[in-house]
């Protein structure tokens, strides 16, 4: 019961428009009642039945306790890639959630992915922060302005006022930077996917990812990934997502790892977009 509750606070992404004829309503209590069969079910250690039932649930929307309960099943039956693309979504709307971060690095070195080292980007410079750092750079510079007026006309040193006027511009710049920065982030967030093994004509899932020098099946292996690691998109001088559909209709992702030594084309099946 506490998870169903849990559920109903945080779900709150509007639900997708494929389900014509249904009002918000009825859509959201179709995504609580497969939450909550995913519930028993994982309880009864049904895993596959808890896994459909969740997924039919983030279908049509999206919480941090449903991502973060798909993860932990993921993670049970062995799908690392999957498992560590819904840590990611279930972070993205619990940032802070330190047992997600656990269990999102736990599982990484499980699965021997490379762990990116924390860096300023993950705390002060978020997607989430853009109008933050707008709100004080402007803040600052409408200050300073005021303040460069009465600086002007004080007794004050001339040399302290420089190194105000120095302070305060240093302030501004950086501000500036850390707006741009988190902007940055957010198209990275966009291009992010995780790359995931499905299953192959025999059944079963590949231990590695192709990335293919040209899009399609026929084509050499450029670079191979393993199921779990985190790609960026390219994308076009349109700032659209860099895709190819073949004949078969088969859409194509051309992705770089995160360190930009593996680059190569994939199919949308084994490239999982973290925004959906």
């Amino acid at each position: 019961m506490s998870r169903l509750l849990a559920f109903l606070l945080v779900a709150t992404s509007p639900l997708p428009s494929f389900a014509e004829g249904k009002s918000s309503e009825d859509l959201f209590y179709v995504a609580l009642m497969a939450f909550g069969e995913g519930v028993k079910a994982d309880a009864a250690g049904d895993f596959d039945k808890a896994i459909n039932s969740y997924e039919k649930a983030a279908s049509l929307a999206h919480s941090a306790n449903l991502h973060g309960n798909l993860a932990n099943l993921y993670f049970k039956v062995g799908d690392h890639g999957k498992a560590i693309l819904h840590y990611r979504k279930a972070l993205l709307l619990a940032p802070d959630n330190r047992e997600l971060k656990a269990n999102l690095a736990r599982v990484r070195e499980i699965a021997e992915i490379p762990i990116p080292l924390r860096s300023m980007d993950d705390s002060y410079f978020a997607p989430s922060t853009i109008g933050t750092w707008c709100w004080i750079t402007a803040t600052l510079f409408w200050l300073g302005l005021f303040a460069g007026l009465i600086l002007m006309r004080s007794l004050l040193p001339t040399t302290l006022r420089i190194s105000i006027a120095t302070s305060w511009l240093t302030l501004i710049v950086f501000g500036a930077y850390a707006a741009w920065r988190a902007d940055h982030n957010a198209v990275m967030l966009v291009r992010e996917a995780v790359a995931v093994a499905p299953l192959n004509t025999a059944g079963e899932k590949p231990s590695m990812i192709a990335l293919r020098r040209y899009a399609g099946d026929s084509n050499e292996a450029n670079a191979e990934l393993k199921s779990g690691e985190i790609v960026h998109i390219d994308i076009d001088q349109d700032s659209t997502l860099k895709e190819h559909r073949t004949p078969d209709s088969d859409v194509w992702y051309l992705a770089r790892s995160q360190s930009g030594g593996k680059k190569g084309w994939a199919t949308s099946k084994e490239l999982l977009k973290v925004l959906d």
